[in-house]
């Protein structure tokens, strides 16, 4: 748990529910943000010897760098290989973001929010005093996934079904989990993070 002089906040969410959009207007009040999906990408690189010689040549690009989404449609179709990339990610990524945490905290920094989708799964959460669980309608984060990553139906359906341990019900750690609905237009979003900023005196 964060202490007296540093607030820990969680944010996560269902694929396409707006987490970074939200993340960006906690930045824009001076809020320091971890943004846990970044961690990812470096981390990726970190373990991506151990990634080919378990997933196959057929995830590298043209660079040789791993391709994101060719691995993504290999591991949200299998269960089982979606847990083997966890466990070689996720305990790099904590690490990684525990550190980042001290880091802020020795700065002085009043709050710092963790951006992360998998926050329970990770069990990131376990380090949050509060959480934010950003909601969006199904058909709504379709629509998105379809305009930002041309997701076919089915493959939104298979990223729906690998996370449905993505809900408030779930967190655990916070001392309270907020409800962020980020459907009915900007002006509203905005209210939401005033009046919970405006609650936590940050």
């Amino acid at each position: 748990m964060g202490g007296d002089a540093l607030i820990t906040i969680g944010l996560t969410g269902k694929y396409c529910s707006g987490k970074s959009y939200i993340a960006s207007l906690f930045a824009q009040r001076n809020i320091a943000v971890i943004d846990v999906d970044q961690l990812g990408h470096t981390t990726l690189e970190t373990v991506k010897e151990q990634v080919v010689t378990i997933f196959g040549k057929q995830i590298l690009s043209a660079t040789g760098a791993v391709d994101r989404k060719q691995l993504g449609a290999i591991v949200f179709a299998d269960s089982a290989k979606l847990a083997i990339l966890e466990s070689l990610m996720h305990p790099v990524m904590v690490e990684t973001c525990k550190g980042l945490i001290e880091e802020y905290k020795e700065q002085g920094k009043e709050a710092v929010l963790i951006n992360a989708a998998l926050l329970h799964r990770m069990q990131l959460d376990t380090l949050c005093d509060f959480a934010c669980f950003v909601y969006a309608p199904s058909l709504i984060r379709y629509l998105r996934a379809v305009r930002r990553d041309k997701a076919s139906f089915s493959s939104f359906l298979r990223i729906a079904k690998a996370q449905k341990d993505i809900n408030p019900e779930c967190l655990i750690g916070p001392s309270a989990v907020y409800i962020l609905e980020n459907w009915k237009g900007e002006g509203y979003i905005h209210r939401q993070i005033d009046q919970f900023c405006g609650t936590m005196g940050i």
